[in-house]
């Protein structure tokens, strides 16, 4: 794959998810019962951690019914559209950015899939658990892990995507590289609650400026693509 075919379905996938990112706050019913810690509904009940967190955050009927079919709707969202799609995205930028770099650009792939696998494993686990609220700390404790293996590989993923648009010395790949890089650390800086909602900043800022640089590489890949090396001295003639 070239990088410009790369570029192209990074841009397609990358517009993908956003539509299905902005189509989660138009669900009908996505509203807290209750406290958030500063954080929409949706990574409030991802990050919650008892039980009782849990009975706090669906508050009670009517308002409980309404949010819990709007979290299965949010779900089915998440599953079937915003994963496959946000996924694609990051694994086709690391194509791209890692034509020069195969062991890294594989190694974030696989980082990028292990996030999706464990994003899957936690919509299991939060169905399971809206079947019948509040859950249970059999359940709570998997769904912890899977909700910060997720993030964390995401972040780290963006990092190094950051780190190859810097390493191809392009003064445009710099500035996209160095934006990523360190939104990417503040979305793995941010993966707890108590970071007032940091990793989703992140995560915003991050995907928002790949999705630039992949429009624009659509157009021309020159502003992003790895300087060739130079070529190697000549031989000094022997006698």
């Amino acid at each position: 794959m070239t990088p410009r075919t790369a570029w192209r379905g990074c841009a397609a996938a990358g517009i993908v998810a956003f539509i299905c990112s902005a189509s989660f706050g138009l669900i009908p019913g996505m509203v807290a019962c209750g406290p958030t810690g500063g954080l929409d509904p949706i990574v409030a009940f991802e990050f919650t951690r008892t039980p009782a967190a849990v009975a706090a955050l669906f508050g009670s009927e009517p308002c409980t019914a309404t949010l819990v079919a709007a979290q299965k709707t949010g779900l089915l969202l998440d599953t079937l559209g915003f994963i496959p799609s946000y996924t694609a995205f990051l694994i086709l930028a690391a194509i791209a950015t890692g034509t020069r770099t195969p062991r890294v650009r594989m190694a974030v792939i696989a980082t990028f899939i292990i996030a999706a696998v464990s994003d899957q494993i936690e919509n299991g686990l939060l169905y399971a658990i809206l079947r019948d609220l509040p859950g249970t700390s059999a359940l709570l404790g998997p769904l912890w892990w899977a909700v910060h293996v997720k993030f964390t590989l995401l972040a780290l993923g963006m990092i190094t995507i950051g780190a190859l648009l810097f390493g191809t010395g392009r003064k445009l790949a710099r500035v996209f590289g160095t934006i990523v890089a360190i939104a990417g650390c503040v979305s793995c800086y941010g993966v707890s609650p108590a970071s007032g909602g940091a990793m989703v900043i992140g995560f915003l800022y991050g995907w928002t400026t790949l999705l630039v640089g992949a429009l624009l590489a659509c157009l021309s890949t020159s502003p992003f693509a790895a300087r060739a090396a130079p070529p190697p001295d000549q031989a000094t003639p022997s006698a």
